[in-house]
């Protein structure tokens, strides 16, 4: 059973919603699940949160934003994940965003801001709060963080995210298929790249990216560490071998978890940084 689960979610794609719902009914629920929070007077712009057993004035936040080449995905696919994250002490609040052919860039990334904000204000208050996406939604995370247009009158990014966490991201890309360049219109394009916004403040970030991955190469995640550190922003890369795009993932759910030690470096990463052993960044 086991090996069939793998081969099966190997098999669906980012958009499939197939293999997540294997997943999720596999996955055990937190006792307190709160759905479809509006964020935002748009039908997209919809929340849930997973709330921890017992928790406390201090239990930090995570914020994730999910990937689907910036076309399909919904918080829908990701209990498993929320459920993960809750039952190891993070409140996790899955977003949704407005996708294209709906819209274009920059609005699925004033979407996310918008969520960052609300989250921040609504739901983790003085707790630190930690951002956290996947392929696309990896990149709308860090454009969020980075780009200073997309929070406006924050001067300090690190007021509001203690800590970024990037699942295999595409942070910088070539724009040649025809939907991204319809996605992405030409005289913005090079806004669109995170690796141009890496400079200046930027939270303390963690990028995990496997060596198998076909769909984002890992080169990104090393291009964007790179950039990180050369404007002498605290950052940390983690190459899991043998892992593909989805698996990374994947790996958050409990049948899954030995295939990629995904849970235990965000749980290791937001524990650190609660704690305040290196939570500041200027």
């Amino acid at each position: 059973m086991y090996r069939i689960l793998i081969l099966f979610f190997l098999l669906v794609t980012v958009s499939g919603c197939s293999g997540a719902s294997i997943l999720n009914a596999l996955s055990r629920s937190p006792d307190e699940v709160e759905r479809d929070i509006a964020y935002g007077p748009l039908a997209r712009q919809r929340l849930d949160v997973y709330r921890p057993r017992d928790a406390g004035g201090n239990t930090p936040v995570l914020l994730f934003i999910h990937g689907g080449s910036w076309q399909h995905g919904s918080k829908e696919d990701y209990p498993f994940l929320g459920s993960a994250l809750a039952r190891i002490g993070i409140a996790t609040v899955v977003a949704d965003y407005r996708l294209h052919p709906e819209v274009i860039y920059p609005s699925f990334v004033e979407d996310v801001a918008a969520a960052i904000a609300y989250t921040k204000r609504e739901i983790a208050g003085s707790r630190p709060l930690f951002l956290m996406g996947h392929s696309a939604g990896a990149h709308i995370a860090a454009l969020a963080a980075g780009d200073p247009r997309f929070l406006e009158g924050v001067a300090n990014i690190c007021d509001l995210v203690a800590g970024f966490i990037g699942i295999a991201g595409p942070y910088d890309f070539k724009f040649t298929e025809d939907v991204y360049k319809r996605i992405f219109p030409e005289q913005i394009r090079e806004t669109a790249k995170p690796v141009n916004h890496a400079s200046g403040s930027f939270p303390p970030a963690l990028l995990l990216h496997g060596t198998d991955d076909d769909t984002v190469p890992p080169l990104r995640s090393v291009q964007m560490q790179e950039a990180l550190r050369t404007a002498g922003n605290m950052v940390d890369l983690k190459l899991y071998e043998g892992v593909n795009h989805l698996m990374i993932v994947g790996a958050l759910a409990p049948i899954l978890r030995s295939r990629a030690p995904t849970l235990e470096d965000i749980r290791g990463f937001v524990n650190s940084l609660s704690q305040g052993s290196s939570a500041a960044c200027d």
